[in-house]
Formats: C-alpha cells, sequence, structure tokens
C-alpha cells in the first residue's frame, strides 16, 4: 500500500520495527498514544512487545486508518483502538483521557509537538519522540539561536534525550522524553551556552 518507502524493504526490521521497540524502556503507566502513526510505527510493534498496555492509534488519513484496521484484524490485537484523528487539531476535553505515555516517530520535531500535546500527556506521564540520526541538541542549538547567539525561541526545559544503536543499523538514534513537569520558556533574550 506503498506506506513505507520502497527503499526501506530490505531493512523493514531494522529501520522500522526494532527501532519502533527503542521506547521500551521509557514507556510509563498502562495507555499508550502513539500520534501520526503511518503505517502504525512505533504503536503496532509497542503494542505487540506490551500486550497489557492499551494502545491507541491516531492517523489522520482513511487510508491509513483502513490499513491499521486490517494489520490489526489479522495480528488479533486486543489491546489497540484506531481513531482517524489529525493530531494537530485534537483538543483534550475533561472527558477524553490523558495518556501516560505518547510516542511521535517521524511527526515533527519535539519543539513543536510538546506544545499541542502537553495537555494529552498524563500528570505522571511522557512524550517520546523518536529523533533519527542527527542529535537533537545539535538541531535545537542551530534553531534557537540567531547570529548573535541570542535564543530565538524558547528552549524546552526538562528534557532528556537518550541514544540508543538499532542492531543492523550505523548510525545512533535518540530519543527525546519530555515529562509531563518539562515546560518551555526562559528569561527574554537569555543567551544559550555553547558548551
Amino acid at each position: 500500500m506503498n506506506l513505507v518507502s520502497r527503499g526501506d524493504i530490505v531493512r523493514l526490521d531494522s529501520r522500522h520495527l526494532l527501532d519502533s521497540l527503542a521506547a521500551i524502556p521509557y514507556v510509563r503507566g498502562r495507555t499508550l498514544l502513539d500520534i501520526g502513526t503511518g503505517p502504525g510505527l512505533p504503536g503496532i510493534p509497542l503494542a505487540i512487545a506490551q500486550p497489557d498496555a492499551c494502545v491507541t492509534l491516531w492517523e489522520r488519513m482513511a487510508r491509513r486508518v483502513r490499513f491499521l484496521q486490517m494489520a490489526c484484524r489479522e495480528l488479533d490485537l486486543q489491546n489497540v483502538a484506531i481513531q482517524e484523528c489529525d493530531f494537530e487539531k485534537a483538543t483534550r476535553s475533561l472527558e477524553s483521557p490523558a495518556f501516560d505515555t505518547v510516542v511521535a516517530r517521524a511527526v515533527a520535531p519535539v519543539e513543536t509537538l510538546w506544545p499541542m500535546m502537553r495537555d494529552h500527556v498524563s500528570a505522571d506521564g511522557c512524550l517520546i519522540v523518536y529523533s533519527h540520526v542527527a542529535k537533537p541538541e545539535d538541531a535545537q542549538q542551530n534553531s534557537t539561536l540567531d547570529q548573535d547567539g541570542v535564543a530565538k525561541k524558547s528552549p524546552l526545559v526538562g528534557m532528556e534525550e537518550v541514544a540508543y544503536a538499532v542492531p543492523g543499523l550505523a548510525q545512533k538514534h535518540y530519543l527525546q522524553l519530555m515529562p509531563r513537569t518539562a515546560r518551555t520558556g526562559h528569561r527574554p533574550h537569555e543567551t544559550l551556552s555553547h558548551e
């Protein structure tokens, strides 16, 4: 169904399945939300590896939602709920649940996702963003400092970056972990260190 790049077919196990499982040590609680899941990555591998977790997949494209429904039926995954949902427009009401873990893989930078997803994370929960290959702090420094070294936008305070290796792939990958208590912001015109 052309949901994964043809070039990735030969390395599907390492590039997609094993990589998806990297978040397992950092998953909190029993409810997990995968936003912009596409073909079900990382949500379906995480649901298989953690059968006691309740996994929700959000995908905005109806064609992908139909594929996800078929895949979950074929795999007999009883712990997965699929919702056609555009996470960029999703607002949380008092009736809708917060999730212990929210994951995003190949969706958007953590700086973009955190303001949109923070309210969907439970009080003790965490947002996990898969940030492949490039070290996240390098990308963040490049995007948050102007030519004089002055911050252009608020950094994320409380974010943890974790490097991990994927069997079969040469380069290190990174997870960015944002606990619910994390925040954005610093004093205006505060310069950031280049350490």
